[in-house]
């Protein structure tokens, strides 16, 4: 397993997890609507049936010397709403990652070098409604996407083939996740930073 402090931002860029972080968690709690029995009205009705959704990384980008850790990475598609009350859909993932450090495993003498991955294809993406006293639609939306087979990923630099394999498989088979309020049937495109998580978030 690789030192985090080696891997250090393109383990996080890549990842991208939901954080653990105490105060974002507080104002959210489980919409009622989302546990709905069949049959039932699933989700409030000010809810939009469907969103139009893209996610723009704010990823943080370090210099280091002649080259950077950072990248961008885009994903944009619809959230449906199901008969549950909850949302999903299949989006497209574009991203370009670059890694430029030391790597290595605890004990090992590091070796620097730099990698550049670009990826490409579809994600699946569930989300639960939530109660969000901080949303002016009183709902947000907890998003998780997971690539698809079929999505691509090319690293190309001079670290070693075996790092190389490891940001790929990581890339391919990690699940990301963000949270962001909802807009109300009728309203117009929003965009939002997301304090909390590193996206820029445009709804319609």
């Amino acid at each position: 397993m690789y030192r985090r402090r080696h891997f250090g931002t393109a383990a996080a860029l890549a990842l991208a997890l939901i954080p653990s972080d105490g105060a974002a968690q507080s104002a959210l709690r489980p919409a009622r609507a989302s546990f709905a029995l069949a049959g039932e009205v699933p989700a409030p009705a000010a809810l939009k049936t469907a969103y139009h959704v893209r996610l723009t990384s704010t990823w943080p980008q370090e210099a280091a010397g002649d080259c950077r850790n950072g990248g961008e990475e885009t994903l944009h598609g619809t959230l449906t709403r199901n008969t549950d009350g909850t949302y999903s859909g299949s989006f497209t993932r574009n991203t370009r990652l670059l890694f430029c450090g030391a790597h290595g495993s605890e004990g090992a003498a590091a070796e620097r070098c730099a990698l550049t991955l670009r990826g490409e294809g579809r994600v699946t993406v569930n989300g639960v409604v939530m109660e969000d006293e901080t949303s002016p639609s009183g709902r947000s939306v907890r998003v998780e996407w997971t690539p698809v087979s079929g999505h691509s990923a090319v690293v190309t630099g001079a670290c070693p083939a075996a790092f190389k394999d490891a940001l790929r498989g990581m890339y391919l088979t990690t699940r990301h996740g963000a949270e962001f309020p909802l807009t109300t049937a009728g309203e117009g495109p929003r965009t939002k930073r997301l304090e909390n998580y590193a996206w820029v978030v445009e709804l319609d």
